[in-house]
């Protein structure tokens, strides 16, 4: 089970009853908010973003100095380019990956989303602003890209520690450091992203509006 724990998805049995269902809770919420007039023209760029999140987190990256690997989040680029329709990509990839590839939990299926999916919606409300106030576009993408991996490393952290059903403190601080690595590669990642989309076809990112 430790070995599992490592990936920022929580799989199925280490999380208390209590954080399960607020997660179920949480993922209602954000669904609830996502499929608020969806538009007929914006399902494909949900299905790309939905496509690109589950090859793109599906690809494990061994680590060195521990007998596991990591792998990259990419809920910035996410919520960058989808805005507050980032929860629907994120449980339509989640769910796959549980399914195709035993990766992941059903029954922390919502606690997932939450995780991954709460640091993509600050992303996406922050990218306007951030736009507005005349952050360069390689910042804005590494700040939000670092920003939103490291939140959902965070959070993942927060319920190993205070949700597990057994006591995960080493294992919850291990799960923080073995991710410092993705946090910086997702930073410059999607900081080229944005600078190279802003040049070529600026309308893709964050606008849409509910």
């Amino acid at each position: 089970m430790p070995g599992l724990l490592f990936a920022v998805h929580l799989s199925d049995g280490p999380m208390s009853a209590p954080w399960i269902i607020a997660g179920w809770a949480g993922l209602a919420a954000m669904l609830a908010v996502g499929l608020w007039r969806v538009r007929e023209d914006e399902v494909p760029k949900i299905g790309v973003l939905t496509a690109a999140f589950f090859v793109g987190s599906s690809l494990h990256i061994p680590l060195a100095v521990l007998p596991t690997s990591v792998h990259l989040v990419l809920n910035g680029l996410v919520g960058v380019v989808l805005g507050w329709r980032a929860s629907l990509a994120i449980t339509v990839g989640l769910l796959l990956q549980w399914l195709l590839l035993a990766h992941g939990g059903i029954t922390t299926l919502g606690l997932n989303v939450c995780i991954i999916g709460v640091p993509a919606l600050v992303a996406a409300w922050l990218y306007p602003i951030m736009r507005k106030v005349g952050v360069t576009a390689f910042a804005r993408g590494a700040i939000l890209g670092a920003g939103a991996s490291g939140g959902a490393v965070v959070l993942n952290f927060l319920a190993l520690l205070f949700g597990g059903t057994e006591d995960w403190p080493t294992l919850a601080r291990l799960v923080l450091l073995a991710h410092i690595p993705v946090i910086i590669v997702e930073g410059i990642l999607l900081g080229t992203v944005v600078r190279y989309v802003e040049k070529v076809r600026p309308e893709m990112l964050n606008h849409i509006n509910i």
